[in-house]
């Protein structure tokens, strides 16, 4: 696959999030895209990162490239939510550095995030900061895991032929 068109694929959790967040309203479907389409993008993004080690990239650099978005997505986030007041606050770059981790299993990773809290029970900035965090982390995760499992698969295959 093209280099450009790998670029190009890092947008699908940003797409997906987008997706997840207009239809999360929306009775039965809604609760279906948020547990389902979670789920999807992580076997995609597992998918997209064993397309990577196809590519002269190294594991470092596809998984900085592969997750550019992601990464930029918490800067944004840090600066919109951490540096900037209510009054301050773009409303359209803070509702954007929120969609990448939207597309993550948020139901999963709200249980580890609500742990950097100072008061139990309470999911406020602190933990919110943690679940986009997380949510970057896991994604690179399973990014670097589907790199090395393709690999390991074509240096398999090459001893084996």
């Amino acid at each position: 696959m093209k280099k450009s068109i790998l670029v190009l694929l890092t947008l699908v959790p940003v797409v997906a999030g987008y997706l997840i967040n207009n239809v999360l309203l929306l009775p039965v479907i809604g609760m279906i895209a948020f547990y389902v389409v979670p789920i999807l993008v992580l076997i995609f993004w597992f998918y997209l990162g064993s397309q990577y080690a196809n590519t002269t990239w190294k594991i470092i650099p596809s998984a900085l490239i592969g997750n550019a978005i992601g990464i930029i997505s918490v800067l944004l986030y840090v600066w919109q939510f951490i540096f900037e007041t209510d009054e301050t606050r773009n409303i359209v770059v803070a509702g954007f550095s929120q969609m990448f981790s939207a597309a993550t299993p948020l139901y999963l990773i709200g249980r580890l995030a609500i742990l950097f809290e100072s008061q139990p029970n309470y999911a406020g900035r602190a933990t919110m900061t943690a679940m986009q965090v997380i949510a970057l982390i896991v994604m690179i995760l399973v990014f670097m895991f589907g790199y090395i499992w393709r690999k390991n698969k074509n240096k398999n295959d090459r001893e084996f032929s």
